[in-house]
């Protein structure tokens, strides 16, 4: 696509007064047909006017990408925008384009050619959006050095966190080399990150005095549940008798590569349309898995956690895990795929002792390659300690969650160990349930057979 039919592709008149807010909103509704922001998305946007650094940690559908695509539109210069995965790279530019969007992205699945005319059109100020690894930088700084930037994103930011669940050791340069841009405003993003974290994002990018937005995690929609099992023949029945009371699509996670085929086979023998997803599949395999997934043709995707960051499907109403993630942070992030349509989601969890000792082995081994060793192993044993809390626990689980990622005081909005008392119990009092998962719940079990969801929380209730 030729970048100069694009939306405000132009060269820009850095004199230009410095945009409003009302100039956001107006963007807002010219390009993506919103009428307005919601508050936590006008906070990150008034920042980076105001050329202001900024850390939003903002959970599943929150709206990220919005907080830096409308300063992009309004800044003179160019946006840089950090991102971890190139299929999420392609979908943003590619949504971006279709809204006449001049944004463009760099990677090695490139051609050549391809390459050359995204560099031209950033040196000749026909780009507003510029998407890379954090490995292209050191690369791309000589393209740059005549080329202002006004705002550099960096999403997925817990990547650059050296004790987070996802450390990606070039996210610890971007620091650097945002230095050699000139110090441009800096935007992090994403969707999880423990106190650690937040304070790791603050000090390896170099944020100074940043507009720090948290969102709670909390989310009302989602029910947790976990339950131990003896060997792996009982936790196969009762994914089987899970997914087969689940109406929508889901997504089961299993420790090991080998684990995605054997499961797999194993659902699509009774019926069930699953195919296995892991890193060590070619690309172009991964791509057609993953379009599978997103257009329905798969109902459920039994993967590693490779399939992780940019898998943006509303409607997955299960997300199961045979086995125990090593932090809760991980955990978090993946049982998030679920419920993004804001409607109930069953996040569960079928476990052995043994996933414990497989879990601490593989938190073992992240942390050898790199510096700091005692204290990422530290930060892995408190939360490999979590989450053992959170599957032997007689409490809440959901509180454990969130009292790990630094929230306090929360009131459970639905997870296995809470029902009974909040619920069942004969003197329960008849007010409404605060969340949707609950109303599902007691619509279950006052009889209304007309309410799928009721039905759903019923029968993954007695499964569990």
């Amino acid at each position: 696509m030729a970048f100069s039919n694009l939306w405000r592709s132009a060269p820009a008149v850095r004199e230009a007064p410095r945009p409003s807010l009302a100039d956001a909103e107006q963007v807002l509704a010219q390009v993506w047909s919103h009428s307005t922001f919601r508050h936590h998305q006008r906070r990150a946007i008034l920042a980076a006017l105001q050329r202001r650094d900024c850390l939003a940690v903002l959970p599943t559908g929150g709206g990220k990408s919005i907080c830096f695509q409308v300063p992009a539109l309004l800044l003179p210069g160019l946006t840089v925008v950090i991102s971890p995965l190139i299929s999420l790279m392609q979908d943003q530019v590619a949504a971006l384009r279709q809204r006449g969007v001049a944004a463009g992205y760099l990677s090695s699945t490139q051609t050549g050619t391809e390459r050359s005319g995204t560099l031209s059109a950033v040196r000749e100020a026909r780009l507003k959006l510029l998407y890379v690894a954090p490995e292209r930088l050191e690369s791309l700084m000589r393209d740059l050095d005549r080329t202002p930037v006004d705002l550099l994103a960096v999403d997925e930011a817990h990547c650059i966190s050296e004790w987070g669940h996802e450390f990606r050791p070039h996210y610890r340069t971007i620091g650097r080399y945002r230095s050699l841009l000139g110090s441009p405003p800096t935007m992090a993003l994403t969707g999880t990150a423990t106190p650690d974290t937040r304070t790791d994002i603050r000090r390896t990018l170099r944020l100074r005095q940043p507009v720090t937005i948290m969102r709670s995690f909390d989310r009302p929609n989602l029910y947790f549940a976990a339950r131990p099992v003896g060997f792996d023949g009982e936790r196969l029945q009762l994914a089987l008798r899970l997914l087969r009371v689940t109406h929508g699509t889901a997504i089961v996670y299993v420790p090991t590569r080998n684990q995605t085929d054997g499961v797999a086979t194993v659902l699509r023998h009774w019926g069930i349309r699953a195919l296995p997803y892991h890193a060590g599949l070619p690309a172009t395999a991964r791509r057609d898995l993953l379009a599978r997934f997103l257009d329905g043709s798969c109902r459920v995707m039994v993967a590693t956690n490779a399939f992780g960051m940019g898998i943006d499907k509303p409607d997955v109403r299960l997300v199961l895990h045979l086995g125990v993630p090593g932090r809760p942070e991980a955990y978090f992030q993946e049982a998030g795929r679920a419920g993004r349509d804001g409607a109930p989601a069953a996040c569960v969890m079928f476990w052995t002792e043994g996933d414990i000792g497989l879990a601490r082995q593989f938190l073992s081994r992240s942390c050898e390659p790199h510096g700091h060793r005692r204290r990422v192993r530290t930060s892995n044993r408190r939360g490999l300690d979590a989450m053992i809390r959170y599957v032997r626990t007689r409490g809440c689980r959901r509180r454990i969650l969130l009292q790990y990622l630094g929230e306090r005081g929360t009131h459970c909005a639905g997870c296995d160990r809470c029902r009974s008392e909040r619920l069942l119990r004969p003197d329960a009092s008849p007010r409404r349930p605060k969340s949707a998962v609950c109303r599902g719940l007691q619509m279950s079990s006052s009889g209304d057979e007309s309410s799928r969801d009721g039905a759903l929380w019923r029968e993954v209730d007695a499964v569990v």
